[in-house]
């Protein structure tokens, strides 16, 4: 990830060989005034971002490669702290519904807390990262810093997920309205007295047989650039998923 290999460069250029207290504490302090940092930075017409850094994260000792440093540093934990409060919540609200988190393997489980998140969220979660991250790039006292690289880097790759959840939320709907009426069609196979044994294989058949119509013909379920059905696992796991098996 790109904001934690800026944070790494961050931490190797205001780490020196002498033990200073006053830079020990350069970075809470930065990061705690962070906001009032760049609101005098912003509007200061001589752009000392330095001087600033220095006053308000109590280390005058500090040259103006480590006080820039440590702003950035601010703004890419704070960008990081964004991503880490989404992610515990969306874990927490995936297994509200259960007394006991199951013992499943750590793919299983990662992939199912990942089916139960919200598209919104997840959003306005990379919009804050952003947010955090983009006074690294609007500051002119840091346009010629070479760690200004790995935030504008990281900036675009959050934009480039930011465009792929919104893209994919179509998406993900015409892949529910699949399986309901995969689902849905695999019910009415039980009720009719299908025996769960061939309920699988009846369905995948019938799955087949929809995509294999002209593409006028089809059902709306079916994706316009849908070429081949699923395999008979994959139906069989959408199944499973909705407790039809």
């Amino acid at each position: 990830m790109n904001v934690c290999h800026l944070i790494d460069q961050c931490c190797l250029r205001i780490q020196t060989d002498d033990i200073n207290s006053d830079l020990n504490t350069l970075c809470i302090q930065t990061t705690r005034h962070e906001e009032a940092i760049f609101q005098y930075a912003s509007t200061d017409t001589s752009a000392r971002l330095a001087d600033w850094v220095r006053q308000y994260g109590g280390c005058p000792s500090a040259t103006d490669d480590q006080a820039h440093a440590a702003y950035i540093m601010a703004c890419a934990v704070k960008a990081l702290e964004a991503l880490s409060d989404w992610m515990r919540v969306a874990e927490q609200d995936a297994w509200s519904h259960t007394k006991e988190i199951p013992d499943w393997p750590w793919d299983l489980y990662c992939e199912f807390v990942e089916m139960q998140v919200n598209s919104d969220e997840r959003i306005e979660a990379l919009e804050h990262y952003v947010m955090y991250l983009e006074p690294i790039s609007s500051l002119p006292s840091l346009q010629d810093d070479e760690l200004l690289p790995f935030a504008v880097e990281a900036i675009k790759n959050a934009v480039r997920r930011k465009g792929g959840v919104l893209s994919g939320k179509d998406r993900n709907e015409e892949i529910s309205d699949r399986d309901a009426a995969i689902v849905n069609h695999a019910r009415s196979l039980l009720k009719k007295g299908m025996s769960h044994r061939n309920v699988t294989t009846a369905t995948h058949c019938w799955l087949e047989r929809e995509i294999a119509k002209p593409i006028k013909q089809r059902p709306e379920w079916v994706p316009l650039e849908t070429e081949k059905a699923l395999t008979r696992k994959q139906v069989n796991s959408i199944l499973k998923r909705y407790w039809v098996m």
